[in-house]
């Protein structure tokens, strides 16, 4: 048997070290590049608080739509804290009143974000009030709180414009 086969030299450790590095590089950017474009789109609907549903998203019917101006958005106010993660997060808390003769079993609220221009630069949607929790009776008001995790870095620090965008009430025919 010939003993002239040749015999392959391990890769360096120089070369094999540079890959290492190359490929943590381009996973590092590829996973940075996911995390901007997450961290940029904002949210289309955000989950409901406390677990809350109300009719279906955004859904103002004809009687929704008469009973409206009977439910107000009061009281806003904005604070900013780190929670234990050191994360900013932006509060938004107020108060929903209920003017009509109807009981509100869920009210979905729309917050907009503006820029220094007064263009919205980020829309949520929350839920509030939902089943299976009590209704907001007629003429009653009921506090709320919503959070957030990430605000676009365009908000201009001011309250968003809030509206209702749906609501179930309670003695659904």
């Amino acid at each position: 048997m010939p003993d002239d086969l040749p015999i392959p030299e391990p890769a360096s450790q120089e070369n094999s070290g540079s890959t290492r590095r190359i490929v943590a590089l381009v996973a590092a950017l590829l996973i940075g590049g996911v995390a901007f474009i997450l961290v940029r789109s904002p949210s289309k609907q955000a989950a409901p608080t406390s677990g809350a549903t109300t009719a279906q998203h955004g859904a103002l019917g004809p009687e929704e739509r008469a009973y409206l101006s009977n439910v107000g958005v009061d009281h806003l106010e904005v604070s900013r804290a780190e929670n234990f993660l050191h994360q900013e997060v932006t509060t938004i808390s107020g108060e929903v009143s209920n003017g009509g003769a109807r009981p509100l079993a869920g009210v979905e609220l729309t917050l907009e974000f503006s820029d220094e221009a007064n263009q919205v630069t980020q829309r949520e949607v929350r839920a509030l009030f939902g089943p299976p929790g009590r209704p907001i009776s007629a003429g009653d008001h009921r506090e709320f709180e919503v959070s957030f995790e990430h605000i676009s870095a365009m908000w201009n620090m001011r309250p968003p414009a809030v509206r209702v965008s749906a609501m179930e009430f309670a003695d659904a025919k």
